[in-house]
């Protein structure tokens, strides 16, 4: 039997099925390539030591150290609620003294495991589980494999001893001597930024975009009964909005233009899917607004009802500082939705500017009324450039079967090298 240990601050962010599918769809990947998959991961719940889901085997670690919080797990990400401190500074400890009992105890716990199940190979997953993986690999003299997902690194305006100390997580994970890095192509990194700036080999890294569920996101949908079934008036040009609602993806952007937008469009309303610590002051901020009749905060959603949400909207938005082609605006594209969004990283290699959406140049919410109101006010050239995402999603996107295909491959091939 193959074995294949994962090291992983969490499998679901949200709850099972709730939030990003990327850790899960490796995952289940290695089990359909024919490997046992066991995972390590953390829990402060104090009795939870081993379980069982879709067939993985999870061993937790329980990081005594951590400050108090609510409870974690393999499917309640810890570093979602870090992400819910609203200081800065407090957040950026509470995350380097987790990563310091995160790595410790995973290398202890992955040590233990691999002696029960000799693994064929590591995999780290981003700051927090490459460390123990390599630790690990390195003791049992197998190979491990780096899974970063994206990065804004080199996208920091500091002074390299600044970046040492406020991310030396980050660099570190793509100093440690990976077999490959394996990097979501999510527009905020490239390939040849890495090999510039960090020295890594070309040969080494290796830029995947997500997957997408296109069966799911394509199938025909009653565009009138879903719009009714959310509690939306007819006549309503939606807005959508879809990510964690933490302060760095910047979700108040979309709110601050809305007046802007309103005044030009009444009909314009706002959907909001996802949750997070930001959500208390989004509220707050349209009821300042006086927009709030004109917003609607979903929270998150399984990602079964995702495709109607998509569906019932007529544009979509992400306004992040790193780069804006995550997983939800693929998704959107795929849906036939435009797309408004900061031109920032390497976003403009996905979204073409007057072709399948708008970039915006900054975020004053100005500039983000002018561009949501062109496409408001415009249904055919709306229709028009919703029909060419459309075309270019489904001509260029992978499923995430073809997707976490294509890296397995790679790491059967690196292996038998």
């Amino acid at each position: 039997m193959k074995n294949v240990l994962v090291i992983t601050p969490f499998i679901w962010e949200g709850g099972p099925w709730r939030g990003k599918r990327t850790v899960y769809a490796i995952l289940e990947g290695f089990q359909r390539w024919g490997y046992q998959v066991h995972v390590i991961t953390a829990t402060n719940h104090p009795h939870l030591r081993e379980d069982t889901w879709q067939g993985l085997h999870i061993h937790y670690v329980y990081p005594r150290l951590t400050p108090k919080a609510p409870v974690f797990d393999a499917f309640h990400s810890f570093l979602t609620q870090i992400s819910q401190d609203q200081h800065a500074w407090r957040r950026h400890l509470t995350f380097r003294f987790f990563w310091l009992n995160f790595v410790w105890g995973a290398a202890r716990r992955a040590s233990q495991v691999a002696q029960e199940h000799p693994p064929r190979f590591l995999y780290g997953v981003n700051n927090p589980g490459i460390p123990p993986a390599w630790y690990v690999a390195r003791s049992q003299q197998v190979p491990f494999f780096a899974r970063i997902m994206g990065s804004p690194l080199l996208q920091w305006k500091a002074s390299r001893l600044k970046l040492y100390l406020a991310r030396f997580d980050e660099l570190l994970a793509f100093k440690l001597p990976a077999r490959a890095f394996i990097i979501t192509d999510d527009s905020t990194i490239s390939a040849a930024a890495i090999h510039e700036h960090l020295g890594i080999p070309q040969a080494r890294i290796w830029m995947f975009r997500n997957g997408i569920d296109k069966e799911v996101f394509q199938q025909p949908v009653n565009r009138a009964e879903i719009r009714k079934a959310l509690g939306l008036p007819p006549e309503a040009l939606v807005i959508l909005w879809v990510s964690q609602l933490v302060n760095w993806k910047h979700p108040e952007r979309l709110l601050h233009a809305m007046p802007r937008v309103l005044t030009r469009v009444p009909q314009a309303h706002v959907v909001i899917l996802g949750d997070g610590p930001q959500r208390p002051h989004l509220e707050a901020l349209a009821q300042r607004l006086g927009i709030e009749q004109a917003v609607h905060f979903a929270g998150f959603v399984e990602r079964s009802k995702l495709p109607g949400y998509f569906h019932a909207a007529d544009v979509f938005t992400a306004f992040y500082d790193y780069g804006n082609i995550g997983n939800s605006t693929l998704e959107a594209m795929l849906c036939g939705l435009p797309v408004v969004a900061l031109d920032a990283g390497h976003t403009a290699d996905v979204v073409h500017h007057g072709e399948n959406g708008l970039l915006v140049p900054s975020p004053q919410p100005e500039v983000i009324a002018d561009a949501l109101v062109t496409l408001l006010q415009n249904d055919a050239l709306r229709r028009t450039m919703g029909e060419r995402a459309a075309r270019q999603a489904d001509a260029t996107l992978l499923t995430w079967e073809e997707r976490i295909d294509q890296e397995i491959a790679k790491i059967e091939a690196a292996l038998s090298q």
